[in-house]
C-alpha cells in the first residue's frame, strides 16, 4: 500500500455531546454560550492516497464535522464511505443526512459486521435510502481487513469488542496503512471483558497482538463518581482513572494512546485540568477535534 493517509478526529464527545441535552453542568452551559467549547460526538474522517473520503461513524453533527475535516472551506469533503462500530444513537444519528431530505447522495457504501448488517437493513429509514439508491449496506466479517475503496492505500479491520448488545455487537477499527496503524475503539464494557475476550492477559498485550502504532480508546468517564444522581455502574465503561492504573506510565516502545468518547461530565474535558494533568503526566493524551494523524 502507498502512503500519505490522514485521519483527522471529527469528534471527541460521547453521544450527547457537549453541550448535551437537558444538562445544566457548567460545562454545558459554557458550551451553549461559546461555540469554541462545543464537542461532537466521536467520528473520524480518513483521507485515501487517492482522494476518496471515508468516516467511521456518523453523528447527528455531520454538517460541523464535515468542515473540521475539509481544508479548503469553500468545497467541503463528501463521504464515499461510512464504517459503523456499533448502533448506539451517537454513531448512527447521522445516517439520515445522506439521503433525499439533507445531502441527496448516491450509492454511499456502509460498513458494519454481519449481525449489525441485518438489523440496520431492518429499519424502515435505511430500507428506502437503499431503495432510493443513497447508499449500499454492505457486511464485514471481524478479523478480516478490506480496502473501503479500492486504491485508497489503507484497509479496516473490525475486531469484536464486549459491550452492551442489546442493539447489536460492538467493534474496535483497525486502519492500517504502509507503515502504521490505528486502533480506534470509542466503546467497551470493561478492560477484563475485552482482555477475556482475546485471552490476553494486559492492555500492551492487547495491543501488540494486533501491531498497534496509536490507539484512540474509551475515556468516557474520569472516575465512578462523576454522574452522582445516576448509577454508573449500569452505563459499562472502564475510568480513564483505571485504565491509567493498569497501564502505569507510558514506557519506551508503547503505542501512543488518546482518550476520546469524553462524557460531558469528563473532568478531563477541560485544558488544564487536574485530572488532564495526571493523563498527561503519565505520557498518554487527551483527543481534540481536528488533530491529524499520519499513517
Amino acid at each position: 500500500m502507498a502512503s500519505g493517509v490522514s485521519v483527522t478526529i471529527l469528534g471527541t464527545a460521547q453521544d450527547g455531546g457537549i453541550p448535551q441535552a437537558g444538562c445544566s453542568c457548567q460545562r454545558c452551559l459554557d458550551a451553549h454560550r461559546d461555540l469554541k467549547l462545543r464537542k461532537y460526538p466521536v467520528s473520524l474522517g480518513i483521507l485515501g492516497v487517492d482522494g476518496t473520503k471515508h468516516i467511521i461513524e456518523i453523528t447527528k453533527n455531520l454538517s460541523e464535522q464535515l468542515v473540521i475535516w475539509t481544508p479548503d472551506k469553500n468545497e467541503l469533503f463528501i463521504p464515499e464511505t461510512v464504517s459503523i462500530t456499533h448502533l448506539h444513537l451517537g454513531h448512527i444519528e447521522g445516517i439520515g443526512q445522506l439521503g433525499k431530505p439533507v445531502m441527496g447522495l448516491r450509492e454511499v457504501d456502509v460498513y458494519l459486521s454481519p449481525n449489525n448488517k441485518d438489523i440496520f437493513d431492518n429499519r424502515s429509514d435505511i430500507e428506502l435510502m437503499e431503495d432510493e439508491g443513497n447508499i449500499r449496506t454492505h457486511s464485514k466479517n471481524f478479523y478480516r481487513p478490506f480496502e473501503p475503496k479500492g486504491g485508497c492505500g489503507f484497509s479496516l479491520q473490525f475486531i469484536p469488542i464486549p459491550h452492551r448488545s442489546e442493539l447489536g455487537d460492538n467493534a474496535a477499527i483497525i486502519i492500517k496503512a504502509e507503515e502504521k496503524s490505528i486502533l480506534f475503539m470509542p466503546d467497551q464494557d470493561s478492560w477484563g471483558d475485552t482482555l477475556d475476550y482475546h485471552s490476553k492477559d494486559n492492555i500492551r498485550d492487547f495491543l501488540k497482538m494486533f501491531d498497534i502504532d496509536e490507539a484512540l480508546i474509551d475515556g468516557t468517564f474520569w472516575s465512578m463518581d462523576e454522574l452522582p444522581r445516576r448509577d454508573i455502574s449500569k452505563i459499562p465503561h472502564p475510568t480513564i482513572q483505571e485504565t491509567i492504573q493498569l497501564l502505569g506510565r507510558k514506557r519506551k516502545g508503547d503505542p501512543e494512546i488518546s482518550f476520546l468518547h469524553l462524557n460531558h461530565s469528563n473532568p478531563v474535558n477541560d485544558l488544564g485540568s487536574e485530572q488532564r494533568k495526571v493523563v498527561e503526566g503519565n505520557g498518554w493524551k487527551i483527543s481534540e477535534m481536528g488533530d491529524v494523524l499520519k499513517l
